[in-house]
């Protein structure tokens, strides 16, 4: 029996390990959208009337065609725009977002309450360089032409500031009288509303952010336990994902979808569109090096205009749970298996951490409610061994009796019955010892989940060396306790192992270290302090044992 417990939790921490490790790549989020390739159905951009209009190229822009070489040019007309380059900066206490009215785009969008390792604050539009047209509120159209001049030429600008709400107005309007007019609304709350309206031409386009979400420095780039990147999407009540390597040149969306955006780990950009047609994923291989070669494929999301108009919510922020259930982006929060589990604990460490101010504690107090819980089965699994280790004498003279039950169906057969027989009369229940193992791995996993998801934990520092729980240890230090714990803890849990299947399995502490010291240091915190309430409970039980040596006999 103990035999198969160490085996069970030796598979069950090998797949958790590999799980982490190349559930990413093989199957990025477990779900994926449905997509229409690009050979078989480029997007329509519905009009009013539902006729599809003219397909839009992907990716934009297409040759430009100016109004000189164009042999049906329209009629000149006085040109709407500005003189200079402007920059509306709206500061709240929890963002800081910064407007050009080149393009009427959004530059940056920083979260001042969330941090990169080198200090700075996090800025949710990737850094690109200024003479780049695509950030995020671009547009891309049909018209080669009318992409550059809706991305590029310098828009009037109208700010109005009114009960803690900024208004910004955008105008632009080209030589031909095709007028584009970009309004925004930002008030105290990651959510904002935008508004943005192309006439004077019929020329279809998308409202797109991105490519991609976040600056892609060395601390958010994808690794076992961080996907940066993705796109997603929610229709009805499904959420859909798209994963960043794996995104084709064109996804589809032909429902009308609450949202669309893009998103990695902690952080979410997305569109909810109230006004538009279909909704798009685009990938892109943007250039990190002089190669094209070297590249990193980036994801955009867009909408499609509808009757020359797009028009909705746009949010740029955390991904933490009570914000996201208020704009009813919440199930982009993932968990994983055992999501229920997951948010349970965090809501437990966010009640924990209220009182204590710090969420390695936090862990620590958690842990110990949990020991408390099991405790009964745990302290029923450690009396079922120490009776099993006291009539182990009797067990052996059965296997001897058998001795060809391992080539003896029949004799086998008989054994087992014996064996029962045994353990009924003694009052052993050889499963009571599986039972508390079963139950801790689920909160092992959901702690998985959450250490590598929640973005309270992100950068949540415990002390001295452990400046970030959501990351392994950088000096190994909990992993090798963690590994010296499951030593002691072995060492004194009662055995019926003869002594080389004990040294065999005393092996078996390097290998759950070797696979932790990549884990959040978090996980193995929970771990860790799990090993030392077991440590002390059996020196407990053992002590009294010794005091009361017949009470296993009971």
């Amino acid at each position: 029996m103990e035999k198969r417990i160490f085996v069970a939790v030796l598979i069950s921490i090998a797949f958790l390990w590999a799980w982490g490790a190349l559930a990413p790549r093989f199957f990025p989020q477990l779900a994926q959208p449905r997509v229409e390739s690009k050979e078989a159905a480029e997007p329509a951009v519905r009009a009013l009337d539902d006729t599809p209009s003219p397909q839009l190229q992907s990716p934009p822009p297409v040759p430009v065609t100016t109004a000189e070489t164009s042999p049906q040019a329209a009629p000149s007309a006085a040109a709407i725009q500005a003189a200079m380059v402007q920059e509306n900066v709206v500061e709240t206490p929890l963002y800081i977002a910064r407007f050009s009215n080149r393009g009427a785009q959004l530059l940056s969008f920083r979260l001042k309450d969330y941090r990169n390792d080198d200090g700075s604050l996090v800025d949710l539009v990737k850094a690109r360089p200024r003479s780049n047209s695509d950030f995020p509120f671009a547009l891309e159209t049909a018209d080669g032409r009318l992409t550059r001049l809706a991305n590029t030429s310098l828009y009037l600008v109208e700010e109005m500031v009114e009960r803690r709400v900024t208004t910004l107005t955008y105008r632009y309007q080209s030589e031909r009288g095709e007028e584009i007019r970009k309004v925004f609304r930002l008030g105290p709350a990651y959510q904002f509303d935008f508004d943005v309206r192309l006439t004077g031409t019929e020329v279809p386009y998308r409202v797109a952010i991105g490519p991609g979400i976040r600056t892609s420095d060395a601390a958010s780039q994808d690794t076992q336990f961080l996907t940066t990147g993705n796109g997603v999407t929610q229709i009805d009540d499904s959420l859909d994902v798209l994963a960043r390597e794996k995104a084709p040149p064109l996804a589809v969306f032909q429902e009308r979808v609450a949202f669309i955006g893009i998103e990695d780990n902690y952080f979410l950009v997305a569109i909810k569109p109230a006004v538009g047609g279909n909704t798009i994923l685009r990938s892109v291989l943007v250039p990190t090096g002089p190669n094209i070669e070297q590249g990193r494929r980036e994801i955009y999301a867009a909408v499609n205009s509808l009757g020359g108009r797009v028009a909705g919510n746009a949010f740029f922020g955390p991904k933490q749970a009570d914000i996201l259930e208020a704009y009813g982006l919440e199930k982009t929060l993932k968990f994983g298996w055992f999501g229920l589990i997951g948010r349970f604990l965090l809501t437990a460490l966010i009640w924990f951490y209220s009182y204590i101010g710090n969420y390695g504690w936090a862990i620590v107090a958690l842990t110990v409610v949990i020991k408390l819980l099991l405790y009964p089965l745990q302290h029923k699994a450690i009396v079922s061994m120490k009776k099993m280790q006291s009539v182990q004498p009797k067990v052996n003279a059965l296997k001897d009796k058998y001795k060809k039950a391992k080539t003896d169906a029949e004799q086998r057969q008989k054994m087992n019955v014996e064996m029962m027989k045994l353990y009924q009369q003694e009052g052993i229940n050889p499963m009571s010892g599986c039972l508390p193992i079963l139950l801790q791995l689920p909160i092992l996993w959901a702690f998985y989940g959450l250490l590598s998801n929640a973005i309270e934990l992100r950068g949540a520092e415990f002390i001295g060396w452990i400046r970030d729980l959501s990351a392994p240890d950088p000096y190994y230090i909990t992993p090798i306790l963690m590994t010296a714990t499951m030593f002691i803890q072995q060492w004194m849990t009662p055995t019926t192992l003869d002594p080389m299947q004990r040294r065999i399995f005393m092996v078996l502490p390097l290998v759950f270290g070797f696979i932790f010291k990549d884990f959040p240091s978090g996980l193995v915190l929970y771990w860790l302090v799990q090993n030392v309430l077991t440590i002390a409970q059996q020196a407990i039980m053992n002590r009294y044992w010794k005091d009361h040596p017949l009470e296993v006999s009971k």
